[in-house]
């Protein structure tokens, strides 16, 4: 069994890596609501049906592709997402609805989401009400924006702004424009701890490690 001043030296070998990544995630991709989002992304860059989204997470390296609904549910937002379609991929069937998102070219301009009841009388039904998040890949990154109890009709309608740059300097031309829905209710797109929540964290943290050196001493 280890020593009281070998656990209080591991205590403080743990304290110091948390909050090495707590600093590190700092500076990674964020929230909008938190305004720890980078590269100027906010709401008003993506509106579905002229309300702009509820909350926006990026700017990430990479891509963001139908099989990445794993990278979604991640997310601060909740669980339940599924990949429902992409400008450049096969769109699948979600709860008897087929929908088709088609984009315009460029950094700014207009997406539109189209719905097709499969399943007659069986849920789901036209009008209804769905979370969904938009992302937008673009050069060598992508972000994303999310919205809350969005009402669909199968015939809907947003824009997207891409401001976030290139290499170069300059706002890419949209690679594509993916959406991954799930039912209402499955959890509240932009419900993230506050900053000053993660400082009462990093506070209480700091009286751990100072409690543990003060042991080993």
């Amino acid at each position: 069994m280890l020593s009281t001043r070998y656990q209080s030296a591991l205590a403080g070998a743990l304290l110091t890596v948390g909050l090495s990544t707590l600093s590190m995630s700092a500076q990674a991709a964020g929230y909008c609501n938190l305004s720890t989002a980078t590269e100027g992304i906010s709401t008003s860059n993506m509106t579905f049906n002229s309300i702009n989204a509820s909350d926006c997470y990026g700017v990430a390296a990479g891509n963001i592709n139908p099989g990445d609904a794993a990278t979604v549910n991640a997310l601060a937002w909740g669980s339940g997402w599924s990949y429902l379609d992409s400008t450049d991929d096969a769109g699948v069937t979600f709860m008897g609805i087929d929908f088709t998102v088609v984009a315009t070219a460029g950094s700014v301009g207009s997406w539109t989401l189209t719905g097709t009841d499969t399943n007659g009388g069986a849920p789901l039904n036209f009008p209804t009400s769905l979370d969904f998040v938009v992302g937008l890949k673009a050069g060598s990154e992508y972000a994303l924006w999310g919205f809350d109890n969005a009402v669909v009709d199968g015939s809907d309608s947003g824009t997207f702004s891409i401001v976030f740059t290139n290499n170069g300097g300059q706002n890419p031309a949209l690679s594509h424009l993916i959406v991954f829905g799930r039912e209402a209710g499955g959890g509240t797109v932009g419900m993230v701890p506050e900053a000053d929540t993660y400082a009462m964290l990093l506070a209480g943290l700091g009286l751990v490690g100072f409690a543990a050196r003060r042991k080993l001493s």
